[in-house]
């Protein structure tokens, strides 16, 4: 599953309807799989909505090897992020340490490219939770 969409804040809760509908219907990933990595969609997609600098943002989605692989492309080049603690009033700044503890909820990891340019995340799912179905998903 490929989207790509005008980087707009409005845009988060649209990628992450699409992804949440693959996982749920093409996949058939259960639930509680499903609401960790609905959290973690947002947050990524999220970041390269507030960080990157390209009018638009990929999102991609593949079972692959017995894992969903999830990414998300701004095409900014840029250092990569890092997971950091906010301070106890900050609004800000927790979402990468969520991206993290999700992550290893889910039995997964996660990063980014060398350039910045994506970040990924992938976690094992059963071959019986999802198909291949003559290449679906693919």
């Amino acid at each position: 599953m490929d989207v790509s969409f005008v980087r707009e804040a409005s845009r988060v809760s649209q990628a992450r309807r699409i992804g949440t509908a693959w996982l749920r219907n093409t996949c058939r990933v259960p639930e509680a799989r499903v609401d960790s990595a609905e959290v973690v969609i947002s947050e990524l997609v999220g970041n390269a909505i507030v960080h990157g600098t390209n009018d638009a943002v990929g999102l991609r989605m593949r079972y692959v090897h017995g894992e969903i692989r999830l990414e998300v492309h701004d095409g900014s080049p840029s250092d990569v992020p890092r997971p950091r603690r906010a301070g106890a009033e900050a609004e800000q700044g927790r979402g990468l340490w969520l991206v993290d503890a999700l992550m290893a909820e889910l039995g997964g990891s996660w990063g980014f490219t060398d350039d910045g340019t994506v970040a990924w995340c992938a976690f094992p799912v059963t071959r019986e939770t999802c198909p291949t179905n003559g290449g679906r998903p693919a």
